[in-house]
């Protein structure tokens, strides 16, 4: 026989007659679990990539020296560089703040993360008047150099709310969803 007429067997794991077979079971199911690991690490590579942050160092000086003098007690710092800003994310006094810096290190934006205690009273007692026993529930505030102004979540046994304030507490609600975690 000559080398080119040799073929190797084919082996088949496929049933003969149509029939599941536990070969052909387990090679199913490994494709399955390889191919969610696959999706996985993706998944995870892609999120690391998005989420990594910038070392101080690739942040110019500028920024960092308004930074320092802005936020001198600021804890837990992780900076982010976007295409038109910087941004720092930490905590001062246990309220979560995001400060946006354009590259000559002006402060474009804040946004701090905290609840009813924090707010201002005006606010807070103009919201307890018009919702009434609605909890509020946490606050965003975001002050830029042409304004100040903050969304309130509220929430009560059926229901989330959003409130939008300025800090004359003029309130107006822009959304009403209905919890889904009850």
């Amino acid at each position: 026989m000559a080398d080119q007429d040799y073929r190797p067997p084919v082996i088949s794991l496929a049933p003969a007659n149509g029939e599941a077979n536990l070969y052909s079971l387990i090679i199913v199911n490994l494709k399955h679990k390889a191919m969610k690991k696959i999706i996985l690490s993706a998944v995870l590579l892609v999120s690391i990539v998005a989420g990594a942050a910038v070392s101080p160092s690739e942040i110019s000086e500028k920024v960092l020296k308004a930074f320092s003098e802005t936020f001198d007690k600021a804890k837990d710092v992780t900076w982010h560089e976007y295409e038109n800003y910087y941004q720092a994310n930490f905590k001062m006094e246990e309220i979560q703040v995001r400060a946006q810096y354009d590259a000559d290190g002006g402060l474009l934006k804040t946004m701090r993360y905290y609840g009813e205690k924090q707010l201002l009273p005006n606010i807070v007692s103009k919201l307890k008047k018009k919702y009434g026993t609605r909890e509020i529930f946490g606050v965003t505030e975001t002050t830029s150099p042409e304004d100040v102004s903050f969304s309130i979540t509220l929430k009560d046994d059926k229901n989330w709310y959003v409130v939008k304030s300025d800090v004359y507490g003029n309130l107006e609600q822009t959304e009403k969803f209905k919890r889904a975690d009850l």
